[in-house]
């Protein structure tokens, strides 16, 4: 016996959920989500069953599957640790109208939205997010949990880091690199490589703050 949730009700889980039932599969059950007042309730004509602590108690009956409904870039990467440390997988997605070349290759966990372009011998990390219509194109390298916007587009041999978000309409130029856990604004150019830990916006992209400070902030509580 094998279940299927999406574990998030909002706006992305909703964007994840659509895929299942795009692609019909039999397995899809509902929603997770720890918020009490979701809980009992319907999403897209699904019931959002319980929390957490509720889906752990399911793995120990059944083979569960996670699709990871979580938009933020570091909450979905707590939210897959747990699920796996409960001894759930993790759904890798792709909807049925997305092109995804056969030497691509993507992590567990990972979502390709409707629209979006996966061409040849790109690589993209775990957990990532690539969302409606973007275009990650040739020998493109996408880092663990990181997400690339709707509408953005990645260069060919070009890279984003880990936990890294390319925003709406975003462009990184073929070969440039943009380091991991930072953010290029939306509608910006990167054309030449990016830093960790930095928002970066304008045409041509431009370091505007420095979230290094921010960084060490999220280490420190993932380590508690």
């Amino acid at each position: 016996m094998q279940k299927t949730f999406v574990y998030g009700a909002s706006g992305h889980g909703k964007v994840v959920a659509d895929i299942l039932l795009a692609c019909k599969d039999p397995t899809f059950a509902g929603f997770i989500d720890d918020r009490a007042e979701l809980q009992g309730t319907h999403v897209l004509g699904l019931l959002v069953f319980g929390d957490g602590c509720w889906l752990e108690k399911e793995t120990g009956k059944m083979r569960v599957t996670v699709a990871l409904g979580v938009g933020d870039n570091l909450a979905r990467q707590r939210l897959a640790e747990k699920c796996l440390a409960w001894g759930a997988e993790l759904a890798t997605l792709v909807h049925p109208s997305a092109s995804i070349s056969p030497s691509a290759q993507l992590g567990a966990g990972t979502v390709v939205m409707a629209q979006a372009s996966v061409n040849p011998n790109a690589r993209i990390g775990r957990g990532a997010i690539v969302n409606t219509g973007a275009v990650v194109e040739h020998d493109v390298v996408i880092g663990e949990f990181a997400h690339v916007a709707p509408n953005a587009t990645m260069g060919g041999a070009s890279s984003l880091g880990d936990c890294s978000f390319l925003a709406l309409n975003a462009t990184v130029l073929q070969c440039v690199r943009v380091g991991s856990h930072s953010i290029v604004g939306a509608g910006a150019v990167a054309i030449q490589n990016i830093p960790d830990n930095v928002v970066a916006f304008g045409v041509p992209a431009r370091i505007r703050r420095d979230l290094t400070a921010r960084a060490n902030a999220n280490h420190e509580s993932a380590h508690r």
